[in-house]
Parts: C-alpha cells; structure tokens; sequence
C-alpha cells in the first residue's frame, strides 16, 4: 500500500496559485491555467520569456498588427465575430497613436523644425532651422523684424559702459539706418474670419497681448476671438503652441473617426454607425503604424520617394479596405474612394478646429 500511494505523490503536483492537484505531465494547471514548474529565474530568462510571449506568432499582438496590414481584414473579422486572436479596435487604436507621438516627440517634431539643403558643400548636409518668433517677424514682417533688431541694440547700448559721445554717435547711425529702411510700423493687414473682417496694424500682432488686441479691434464674436487667440499665439509663440497642438491631437483624431462614421452612414445608410466606426479606428491604426515606418525609413533614406510611395501605398490600401469591407458596385466603390480623399480632409481639419478652439481658452 505504501508504494503504491508514493507512486501517486510522483506523479502529482499542487499548484502553488490555486492548491489544485494534477498530474505532473500537464504543462499548465487545468483549474487556474498558471503554466507548471515556475520558479525563479534570471534577468535575462525573464526578458527573454517577455518577447517570446508576447510577439510569438501566436500571440494577439503579432496578430493584430499581421491583421492590421491587410486591407479590411481586421475590420471583417471582427463584425464576424472573430475576435479572441486580436486585440479590440479601440485598444489597437490608442496604442499605435500614443506610439506615433511618442516617436514624434523624440524625433523633435514638436520643435517646428524645417530643414534645407546644402548643395554648395562638397558633402551634402541638411540643416535644420528652429521656427521661433524671430524667423516668423523675419517672414512675415520684415520691419517688425528689423525694429525689433534695432530695438535690441539700443537697449544693449544703453547698458554699455561707454563715453557720452560714442553713444551718441552709434545712436545716431541707428537712427540714420532706420530712416534709410524707411520702416513701415503701421502696415496694415486683413482678415476675414466667421462675422466680419477686421483692418489691423500687423505691428500688434506682435507687440499687444492676446486680450489687448482682442479689446483694441473689438472682436465681439466668440467664433473670431478663438480664431484670434489662435493666431496670435501661434506668431507669439511658435513652440508653445506646437506643443499644445501636438497634447490635443488625441481628442481630435479621435473626434475625426467619429465624424468620418457619421459621413460613412450618409454612404451606406443601412450598415450599422458601429461598422463605420470600427472600420475607421482600424483604418487609423494602419496610418499610425505606416507613419511609423515610414519615418524609420526616412531617417535611413530621406528622399521624396520615400514619402511619395508611401501615400500611394495608402490610397491602395484605402482602395482595397473599401471594397472587401463594403462590398458593393466597383464603380460605386470608386465613386466614394475618389470623395474619401476631400472627405477626410475637411473631417480632420474640422475636427482639429473643434478640438483647438475649445481647449484654446484653457491655453
């Protein structure tokens, strides 16, 4: 009796997680599915466990994103209900997209930056330019520019410990060249916004604060006094407002997947607003993971076919995606994939005002 019940305790094991009693040839435990033989292991096993687990082939991310590049794929599986290998629209979404502004932050984009070549060079380099206010009064009013220059060098003048008469004589070469330039403070300017066009010393825009301006051309509509709020601090500062765009594109892309279901249910009335709005959150996370990759590439081969086939990856992918999820007439599939293109231009840009505007006041 006493072999026979040693040979049982053998062959069994008890899971540390759940106290379950199982044979020792199952891999996991058949009540609480904790895997069998976990113990502690090293620092590199444990890294080495993480990748292996989580981008095997099997796994739901390596099988999302093989899903994801496929044109409508994704979006089909999961109206057929065939969800369990895939990660859910919504998660795939925010994660590629938190992903792209990440990269984006680290490759300096929130900067503002342009870039130019050097052809003259023996070795052809290319510099990148901060936009700041300075290069914006450069560009935009020059004379602001140049007064704002001079303004400088007589501030800096007067803080120099120099004698009387020397100071007076660069004063006067100062004066000498702003009457030379002849410079034009008071040029005017105009813009027609929501309820009205307003006539402004273009000097203002630079030299008022936001409310000052606002009170001084007496911007009365709340539509215009955002759109002003907008354009001032952009002019005033350039990378204060990139990064306040860049922490409120989440809300309006997201409000653009939203806009695009509900032009998608004027197209196709019958399909359910729920199959547009996983059909676009899918289609978004394929534009974040191709952005990605194609700012990968572009740091290895920065050229213009680089970012040209990728845009005519796009509108194939678009192309496909809306015939295999929407399978209707080719020539009223081609239809609505020629108005997709202006569609979705004027949804983000809708969406990007709506999102601006309403966060600006908080700014």
């Amino acid at each position: 009796m006493g072999s026979i019940v040693k040979h049982q305790h053998s062959t069994e094991r008890v899971c540390p997680n759940c106290g379950g009693s199982y044979s020792v040839s199952y891999k996991y435990c058949p009540y609480c599915s904790q895997k069998s033989g976990l113990g502690l292991h090293s620092v590199w096993h444990m890294i080495g466990q993480f990748f292996a687990n989580t981008f095997n082939y099997e796994a739901k991310i390596t099988q999302t994103a093989i899903g994801l590049v496929k044109p409508g794929f994704l979006t089909r599986e999961y109206l057929a209900t065939r969800r369990v290998n895939y990660l859910s629209p919504i998660r795939v979404f925010v994660v590629l997209m938190f992903m792209l502004f990440l990269l984006l932050s680290l490759a300096g984009v929130d900067n503002l930056r342009f870039t130019s070549g050097d052809n003259n060079s023996e070795n052809n380099t290319i510099k990148g330019t901060e936009i700041d206010r300075s290069i914006l009064l450069r560009y935009i009013s020059p004379d602001s520019f140049i007064n704002q220059h001079l303004t400088d060098i007589n501030e800096w003048l007067q803080n120099q410990d120099l004698p009387v008469d020397k100071k007076d004589q660069i004063q006067q070469h100062l004066t000498a060249a702003e009457e030379l330039m002849a410079l034009n403070l008071d040029k005017t300017g105009q813009l027609t916004f929501f309820n009205g066009s307003y006539t402004f010393k273009q000097n203002d825009i630079y030299q008022l604060s936001v409310d000052e301006f606002i009170e001084k051309y007496q911007v009365s509509s709340l539509l215009d006094q955002l759109t002003f709020r907008a354009l001032l601090r952009f002019t005033q500062d350039p990378k204060g407002f990139v990064k306040f765009l860049f922490g409120n594109m989440t809300w309006a892309i997201f409000l653009d997947v939203l806009l695009m279901a509900t032009l998608f249910k004027l197209f196709y009335p019958k399909t359910r607003y729920v199959v547009h709005f996983v059909y676009h959150l899918h289609l978004r996370s394929f534009i974040f993971l191709g952005l990605m990759l194609v700012i990968g590439l572009y740091a290895l081969i920065p050229s213009g076919w680089t970012v040209g086939l990728s845009i005519i990856a796009l509108l194939i992918y678009i192309a496909i995606s809306l015939q295999r999820v929407y399978p209707r007439h080719k020539l009223k599939t081609t239809v609505y994939f020629i108005l997709f293109i202006p569609l979705a231009s004027i949804s983000f840009f809708t969406a990007t005002f709506i999102v601006l505007f309403l966060s600006s006041i908080m700014f």
